[in-house]
């Protein structure tokens, strides 16, 4: 009995091995596309096949954990508990990815300025062969934006065009982001911006007006591939913004 007890209590290794499994496979699945490996949909399903394993592990682990603790093993309840803790983490991932993308809108375009948002010129060439055109796909793109993220507005400020041209350049280049193209004269900034996981390359570029005493800022971000961009691109101006806020 006790040898058949320290047997199934060994279900503890096993679970928090294929939990680390689970958690280099996901780690990967971006990982491979940002490296060139493999298309983003072929990992997209290495995570999901990984998230769903995960649980599998998670099952596995509580039973190794109940029998470990029959067995009054330290050893193998510390890695049943850790098996359980790292699965819930890459189903949790996963979890909380499908939730965001659940409330966002599937569009990869957003600009402070939906009328008459700033076109990319400099960056054009970078875009060769991207799947997403460079032209503003117009009103269904607006109206989505608009109703998903209603505080992505033009930022108008009461100094020179020139001050806020530096501080917009400081900020985009504090936020990591390859500056391409920075024309004063034109109020025009453009750069591209990578995605740490999956390598994702999104293109920016930067409006700067003036008139009337005031200065304006319109700000466009787009991502190359994808249908959406789970939130990516609204996020990215606004951490532009919070930069720009604080120089």
């Amino acid at each position: 009995m006790a040898h058949k007890l320290r047997a199934l209590s060994s279900m503890s290794y096993v679970g928090l091995f294929i939990s680390v499994a689970c958690a280099l496979a996901a780690a990967a699945s971006g990982l491979g596309h940002r490296w060139g490996l493999w298309h983003f949909s072929t990992g997209f399903q290495v995570f999901k096949t990984a998230a769903i394993i995960a649980l599998i592990s998670v099952a596995v682990s509580m039973a190794g954990g109940l029998f470990a603790l029959r067995d009054a093993s330290r050893l193998k309840t510390l890695c049943a508990a850790l098996g359980v803790a790292l699965g819930f983490i890459v189903a949790g991932f996963l979890h909380a990815h499908m939730q965001i993308a659940r409330r966002v809108p599937k569009i990869h375009d957003i600009a402070t300025d939906t009328q008459n948002p700033p076109a990319f010129q400099a960056v054009l060439p970078l875009r060769k062969g991207a799947k997403n055109p460079p032209a503003y796909e117009g009103a269904r793109i607006a109206r989505l934006q608009n109703k998903a993220y209603p505080d992505v507005k033009p930022l108008t400020f009461q100094t020179s065009k020139e001050e806020v041209f530096r501080r917009a350049l400081d900020a985009a280049r504090a936020m990591g982001w390859h500056v391409v193209s920075s024309e004063l004269p034109e109020g025009r900034i453009e750069a591209y911006d990578t995605t740490f996981w999956y390598g994702f390359i999104d293109d920016i570029v930067i409006r700067i007006t003036s008139g009337s005493g005031t200065t304006r800022l319109d700000i466009r971000s787009k991502s190359r591939v994808g249908v959406g961009d789970i939130g990516e691109n609204a996020r990215r101006i606004r951490g532009f913004f919070e930069k720009l806020k604080i120089r």
